[in-house]
């Protein structure tokens, strides 16, 4: 396949999430009088803008498998989408206002409605930064690994180090997903029961949301899953993946029994699975002793 049928529409889409952040960056600076709280997003928007643009960039110029992952354009439109909403919403919470002074109710709209909605928006625009941030760092990371003057330790070391940094950002991702959870449950739970139209809409403009986040992270974990398996690939040349035991049986998979030499072979090992008290081996074996694993 072309590669450029591949990064042209992702280019395209990431140009159009560049441009969307700029949109509500100029926005939010048109806003007279607007609070700290929604002048504060302008940091998050100047954050997101390099990256976008670093990843254009990268694209165009014969980019990694990881670069070209599914999560990358999801993530990118992700951004796309939470800043259409959000430059509506703020032009929403303003409707009132004139071009020399924020109208008091906008202000108070904004207090009442607006802390979680910016929390959200926020933590969206924190997945998308950080799914691009680990496909960009670690094809960075794979690519120099692979230079053929680069001494092993040295290989090693820096592989390492971002397989360490993969796992934080993964328990960082689990603990957001677990955050959500309890914000998607705390909102069910609070449904109102007085007649308020507005209210009740602003509640469900609030539940998509943090729907969208759900997204976004969701797509955040996915790709430091990936990035944390092509660097372990990268070092030991094993890809393992999907190994499943059930029903009493045993499921080997990797090197098994082995050492020196083969240990260098390169493994790309995928779903193994052993039920109904059968036995399933992938990998490279050595000695073993079927007898003696049933027994176990």
């Amino acid at each position: 396949m072309d590669p450029l049928s591949i990064t042209g529409p992702v280019v395209g889409i990431t140009m159009a999430a560049l441009q969307s952040a700029q949109f509500l960056a100029k926005t939010i600076n048109n806003v007279k009088d607007a609070p700290d709280t929604i002048k504060d997003i302008s940091a998050d928007l100047r954050a997101v803008e390099p990256v976008l643009q670093n990843l254009s960039q990268t694209l165009q110029n014969n980019p990694s498998q990881i670069i070209l992952s599914d999560q990358i354009k999801s993530a990118v439109k992700n951004c796309e989408k939470a800043c259409t909403a959000f430059r509506s919403q703020i032009e929403h919470w303003t409707r009132h206002s004139t071009e020399e002074k924020t109208f008091w109710v906008d202000r108070w709209r904004i207090g009442l409605f607006g802390q979680e909605r910016i929390k959200i928006f926020k933590g969206q625009l924190s997945n998308c930064k950080g799914t691009l941030n680990v496909a960009l760092s670690t094809a960075t990371i794979i690519m120099t690994s692979c230079q053929e003057n680069l001494m092993k330790e040295m290989k090693d070391m820096m592989l390492q180090q971002n397989e360490d940094v993969l796992q934080r950002q993964i328990a960082k991702a689990n603990i957001e997903k677990a955050e959500i959870e309890r914000s998607l449950q705390q909102l069910s739970i609070d449904g109102s029961t007085e007649q308020d139209e507005e209210v009740d809409q602003n509640r469900l403009e609030l539940r998509q949301e943090i729907q969208r986040q759900e997204a976004s992270n969701n797509v955040f974990r996915t790709m430091c899953e990936e990035a944390l398996q092509s660097t372990v690939y990268e070092r030991t040349g094993q890809k393992i993946k999907g190994i499943k035991a059930m029903n009493y049986s045993s499921a080997l998979a990797g090197f098994i029994n082995t050492s020196g030499e083969e240990l260098r072979i390169p493994q790309d090992i995928s779903d193994v699975t052993a039920d109904q008290r059968s036995i399933a081996v992938a990998g490279v074996v050595k000695d073993l002793n079927f007898k003696d694993l049933r027994s176990g």
